[in-house]
């Protein structure tokens, strides 16, 4: 028996000027891949009522599962239900469930209900609906001359949310999925291509597990997926071998969530000083829920005063290796342990750039510091791209190379 076809369709003139990066697609073709339903096609529209009827019947006209994410809203621009509703012939009405949500959440405003709020409860005749917990819109599926209709708000977290709780189970109860096993293995440090020429042979042993690499600003995925979960285990320990140090996580964490879990392990506090990432660093540090059971703080310390008298680096240090140099940032790391109480300490210096070098010292050129407790290692990088991308990948740096200190120590 065949697997069905699937469509996606995105709405929105924010996706397609490029205004807004369309994040829901993706999240939503992860979701089906790992229950076999890989999307045969993803349609990407605006928001025009005639593109819309156009876009849908064509989906419908060649699919088994269509999912349509967003243009439910309540603003004149959102047009998805009117299209839908005019190219399958459907009557609208207005769900109970959703009209008394969005009842609920304008008296909290302490407001009345406006009119265009009320066109987000309109549900097809016939439809099936799934409760948004974390908006208004009603996530629905509805029957069309065989195909399944999936209608989504294209928010990212109501999307998410109904996806996960309430379509993907609806999935598996109406159509013959296959359950795909998946791993992830998460690195820094190390080329896209060197990954997948170390991982060539294993991938080639294994001609039914699918891997594929997903490149980021600060690092590379490599996602295997396999039928058998006996597979993925016996692949691990081979991939772990071969990639060694530079995998951070198996699974789905961060960098920071890695780190913020060997520092609570160890007991260990620690603090951090930036220079050309401006708070960076601590901002993803503190994205962590409970970081500050071991995240004592930071000092954003741009200016040479500012390293000298908060952090207590020598004036002759910067007036002889510069505020960009391993000597530098080897007196940051110990300082800010010193001023903020902490075993470990964070430290980066660098030129992000467009401006600020000189021929001996280019845009990129970074030097990282990390002291933990009576050890201190400097590691001295540069770093390609623009102005944010060289901050980030100095922030995934600093994060990795304390990661690699504690998980050593």
């Amino acid at each position: 028996m065949r697997s069905p076809r699937v469509e996606l369709v995105v709405i929105g003139d924010e996706l397609i000027s490029g205004r807004v990066v369309d994040t829901n697609s993706a999240f939503v073709s992860r979701a089906l891949a790992d229950i076999g339903l890989v999307p045969d096609r993803i349609v990407k529209i605006g928001d025009d009522l005639d593109t819309i009827k156009y876009a849908t019947s064509q989906a419908v006209s060649r699919s088994d599962i269509v999912f349509v994410l967003g243009g439910l809203g309540p603003t004149p621009d959102d047009k998805t239900m009117e299209a839908v509703s005019e190219s399958f012939g459907w009557h609208l009405f207005s769900d109970r469930r959703a009209l008394n949500r969005i009842g609920r959440f304008f008296k909290k405003q302490e407001k009345k209900v406006p009119s265009l709020a009320r066109r987000q409860a309109l549900v097809p005749q016939g439809a099936v609906t799934f409760d948004n917990p974390v908006g208004m819109v009603p996530g629905m599926a509805v029957e069309y001359k065989g195909t399944s209709i999936i209608l989504l708000p294209g928010v990212p977290i109501e999307l998410k949310t109904i996806l996960t709780q309430s379509i993907m189970p609806f999935l598996k109860e109406h159509f013959q999925t296959r359950a795909f096993y998946s791993m992830q293995f998460r690195t820094f440090g190390i080329p896209e291509a060197t990954i997948a020429s170390r991982l060539k042979r294993v991938a080639r042993g294994y001609s039914d597990a699918v891997f594929a690499y997903y490149p980021r600003v600060t690092g590379v995925d490599v996602v295997i997926r396999a039928k058998a979960r006996r597979k993925l285990a016996s692949l691990k320990k081979r991939i772990l071998g071969l990639l060694g140090s530079a995998v951070y996580e198996v699974g789905q964490r961060s960098i920071e969530e890695v780190l913020g879990k060997l520092l609570r392990k160890t007991n260990l506090k620690l603090a951090t000083a930036e220079s050309c990432t401006g708070g960076l660093i601590s901002d993803m540090i503190t994205n962590v829920p409970g970081s500050s059971d071991y995240y004592q703080g930071g000092v954003i310390a741009y200016s040479n005063a500012v390293k000298m008298h908060l952090l207590g680096v020598k004036k002759r240090t910067l007036e002889r290796y510069g505020a960009v140099s391993n000597q530098t940032v080897r007196e940051m790391a110990k300082g800010v342990c010193i001023q903020l109480d902490a075993d470990v300490g964070i430290a980066v210096s660098g030129i992000a750039g467009p401006g600020g070098a000189t021929q001996k010292k280019p845009v990129g050129l970074v030097y990282i510091g990390v002291a933990v407790r009576d050890r201190i290692k400097v590691g001295k990088h540069r770093f390609n791209g623009n102005r944010m991308m060289v901050k980030q990948r100095t922030a995934m740096a600093a994060l990795d190379l304390c990661r690699r200190m504690l998980e050593t120590d």
